[in-house]
């Protein structure tokens, strides 16, 4: 569990949410945000919406969850279904049932892959958005939506960007960011009718206590990196890295969204989950390379020649580093988190520093590399 999470109380006053519909299960967020809502919803009966295909996956997800956490076992109900068809994918009997009895929704599902086609990406982030807004406006005793959106619905904006803010004329580096844009526009419009909680996280890692993932993307690119290359071969910093890199890790995340999202004085708020004070790009290599005994960056080459270089399919192919990535180290971007540090001040939920855990999660890498193989 996170470190902050044995210390974090539920009042009386917390949302009960007694049947819940969370989509986006087994994804690793929401494998983590279960184990919270043990506690923030005592009461709660789970419903998670899969696709048919991820049946067997999230059978023994749901098994190994109620193992950790043994509150949540006799909780979990799995539900076959799809965002991005009308009615959630489901018979329209049983989605009347689901709208007669379900109070709260955790809406997690998103397709995460920075390369994604358009048409796929607004199919599910956007269009799928749309089909669970449409579920939550005719559920009879609703109480909440809580939406998972990304810091990165920021674009090109560059400089300090506030959690009240969305629409400033930004553009987007990927069909990701776009689709999950319009999304949060859709939510924002249903504000105004629904209680609705916004969650914008950064680039979330694994567990800061125990470093585990089920994931190895973001920053994990450069740890693969860095045992493809030979050990004398020093990395250089890509562009001047000066850039700050967010990063925050599963267990700040997934408590956070569990204590605001039931929280009844913040619905119609936006969060950014993200680290005030992030560490800047080449001060992150630095630490990689010394955790990893290797040299430290020599030099930079310009963002331009790289990301040039790695949208030739055999050195993206050879390298495992993929061109999209690379934008998040070199995108000159501060992530204001005034209004979350202002709802979690009586917690003890904080971001602790990346410089404080960078180990645990390399050191969980190097005996877990299978994961990204």
């Amino acid at each position: 569990m996170s470190r902050n999470s044995s210390s974090t109380v539920y009042s009386e006053r917390h949302l009960e949410g007694k049947h819940t519909l969370l989509t986006g299960f087994p994804g690793f967020l929401s494998q983590e945000l279960l184990k919270r809502l043990a506690v923030a919803q005592p009461d709660a009966q789970f419903s998670l919406l899969i696709l048919p295909v991820m049946c067997a996956v999230a059978d023994r997800m749901i098994h190994e969850l109620c193992l950790d956490v043994p509150e949540l076992k006799g909780r979990l109900h799995l539900i076959e279904g799809d965002i991005s068809r009308p009615y959630l994918g489901l018979e329209r009997t049983r989605y009347n049932e689901l709208t007669e009895s379900v109070s709260m929704v955790w809406h997690l599902a998103a397709l995460y892959n920075l390369a994604v086609d358009k048409s796929i990406a607004f199919d599910v982030n956007l269009k799928g958005t749309r089909h669970v807004l449409e579920f939550c406006a005719a559920c009879t005793s609703f109480e909440r939506l809580n939406y998972i959106s990304t810091c990165y619905v920021s674009g090109d904006r560059t400089g300090v960007i506030r959690e009240k803010e969305l629409s400033c004329g930004q553009s987007f580096k990927n069909h990701y960011e776009s689709s999950k844009f319009w999304a949060e526009v859709e939510i924002q419009r249903y504000m105004q009718t629904l209680p609705i909680t916004v969650f914008r996280p950064s680039i979330v890692v694994g567990d800061s206590r125990t470093g585990r993932t089920v994931k190895y993307d973001g920053p994990y690119y450069i740890f693969k990196l860095i045992h493809k290359i030979p050990s004398w071969m020093p990395l250089v910093n890509i562009g001047k890295g000066n850039a700050y890199v967010n990063l925050v890790p599963v267990d700040f995340v997934s408590e956070a969204m569990a204590y605001l999202g039931t929280h009844p004085d913040h619905a119609g708020q936006v969060f950014q989950l993200a680290d005030p004070n992030p560490m800047k790009a080449r001060d992150v290599l630095e630490m990689v390379s010394d955790l990893f005994d290797r040299p430290g960056a020599r030099g930079s080459l310009p963002s331009s020649m790289v990301e040039s270089a790695l949208e030739l399919p055999l050195v993206e192919r050879l390298l495992d580093l993929p061109a999209e990535v690379l934008t998040y180290f070199n995108h000159e971007a501060m992530y204001n988190t005034e209004q979350t540090a202002k709802a979690l001040m009586e917690t003890s939920i904080r971001v602790p520093h990346l410089s404080t855990y960078l180990a645990v999660l390399i050191d969980f890498y190097k005996k877990n590399k299978e994961l990204g193989s």
